[in-house]
């Protein structure tokens, strides 16, 4: 015999009865389009002027200089909730023409899932001119009672190294405005940004985020450096409120980050990302 669900956990499964019916009603929500990455998720989910392995999912031109063969995997548990999972695998392949990579993601569980499968391109033309391109194809799958949502779109971003320290980009996603048919869209999102290294060991990073289904999201980010190959992260985003707290260790052929993200309302999310770096040739 099952024994009854606490208060706490039975108030969370409410939420996400809640929330999973208010995406039916109001057509596909699409909360895969989050950034990626656990360092990101701790800089106040600042992703567009980070030129790191998960650019590849948060702004394609960021992974325009990216120099390792690496294989990524990325796993948040949204509200401690597992119905909330978003999964991400990743991997960058760099030739001498440019980078290209190849990622998979997907936000939910087996009867309700956001997926979206990506082929992306970057080139660096000059160290202030750094562009991306990513070919998406989305599916939004329901229980088997509802018929399955297939589309496609495509994303772009611009990185520019302005100064020595000083970066600024740009990202579109679904710059075409696909719509799967009139009650289900495809939504528009533009990100733009800038990150300044104030020494080796400090960078501030901030950016707007303009979702055109919904309002202005502003966010703020600061990385700081302890020890060698350590990282302490936190950041801010308003709209909605977040906090966030995270750490990262980089030892030569592997990257380890984790980080924490705390709503007044709907309590903490955890993510981990792992990175493998297959050809490092900054250690060869």
């Amino acid at each position: 015999m099952h024994e009854p669900l606490k208060p706490k956990t039975m108030n969370k499964r409410i939420f996400l009865l809640g929330y999973l019916l208010s995406i039916c009603i109001n057509a596909c929500a699409w909360d895969i389009l989050q950034a990626v990455g656990s360092r990101s998720a701790a800089l106040g989910r600042c992703s567009v002027a980070l030129c790191d392995f998960w650019s590849i999912q948060n702004n394609p031109a960021g992974i325009a200089s990216y120099d390792n063969i690496s294989i990524g995997i990325s796993y948040e548990n949204r509200f401690l909730l597992n119905e909330l999972s978003y999964k991400n695998i990743a991997f960058l392949n760099p030739l001498k023409i440019g980078v290209i990579g190849i990622s998979a993601s997907q936000f939910g569980f087996r009867n309700y899932n956001e997926n979206v499968i990506s082929l992306a391109f970057a080139r660096e033309f000059a160290p202030f001119l750094k562009i991306g391109l990513k070919l998406d194809y989305l599916f939004f799958r329901y229980s088997n009672e509802y018929d399955n949502i297939h589309s496609a779109t495509f994303e772009i971003g611009i990185s520019s190294q302005i100064t020595e320290n000083i970066l600024i980009a740009t990202y579109i996603f679904n710059p075409i405005n696909v719509k799967i048919h009139e009650n289900n869209k495809v939504p528009v999102i533009m990100r733009i940004g800038f990150s300044y290294y104030v020494n080796n060991d400090f960078m501030i990073i901030s950016e707007i985020e303009e979702n055109f289904e919904d309002n202005l999201s502003f966010r703020i980010g600061l990385e700081y450096i302890p020890i060698k190959k350590i990282f302490i992260r936190t950041g801010l985003q308003l709209n909605p409120a977040l906090f966030t707290f995270g750490l990262g260790y980089n030892h030569k052929r592997y990257e380890i980050d984790i980080s924490a993200q705390m709503s007044n309302i709907l309590g903490a999310s955890l993510q981990c990302s792992f990175i493998i770096n297959i050809d490092n040739k900054n250690y060869q």
